[in-house]
């Protein structure tokens, strides 16, 4: 078997507002989730949630999701994954500080990068890997930069985070088992849920 699918789809461009807007966002980010079960033949039968927000193993089968203001990500694999995707945008100087510590900034500053980007979306995915939220931040660091990989640790746990980045999006995908992802990136968004084969 392959790594996991990792799906990443546009919103629609015109949207709406508010409350709309949010459980637009999760509908569609819910369609890459099942686009990616149906790609692997994964028979995942619902997407349920914990009291805690975290996503739930469905036979055996566990998924994530994200959205950002215009993308969607959703993946689904047989071991625990966490997802992110967030856009370049400008960043305000405590908040690189609060993401990156001196070691990691010195890791992208000697390839080149700020890194900001990928170390938000890589530490995001590793999170919700583990089923935690933004309050366990500083138990991540990164101690590798590869071009599209971050080697990161959590608490004594080692990890490779996959990177892909496309139209200054970047994607990150974290996973117990160790085989790389593909990525598919859709033109137009993903229309209503996908079947999934059985």
């Amino acid at each position: 078997m392959s790594g996991p699918v990792v799906v990443v789809a546009p919103l629609p461009q015109v949207l709406p507002r508010g409350r709309e807007r949010v459980e637009l966002q999760r509908d569609h980010a819910r369609r890459a989730v099942w686009t990616s079960a149906a790609a692997q033949r994964s028979p995942i039968a619902e997407l349920r949630k914990n009291t805690d927000d975290v996503p739930q193993a469905s036979r055996g089968w566990h998924w994530s999701l994200s959205h950002s203001p215009t993308r969607v990500a959703g993946a689904v694999w047989c071991a625990s994954i966490g997802v992110d995707v967030e856009e370049r945008r400008e960043v305000r100087p405590d908040l690189v500080e609060r993401i990156l510590d001196a070691e990691e900034l010195a890791l992208f500053a000697a390839r080149g990068e700020d890194g900001f980007l990928r170390t938000w979306t890589g530490k995001e995915a590793l999170l919700k890997e583990f089923g935690v939220g933004l309050q366990a931040l500083s138990r991540c660091r990164i101690v590798r930069v590869g071009s599209s990989e971050l080697e990161m640790r959590f608490d004594t746990h080692l990890r490779v985070v996959h990177q892909h980045s496309f139209d200054d999006h970047v994607v990150s995908v974290c996973t117990a088992g160790a085989r790389a992802p593909s990525f598919v990136v859709h033109a137009q968004p993903l229309e209503a849920r996908a079947e999934v084969a059985s």
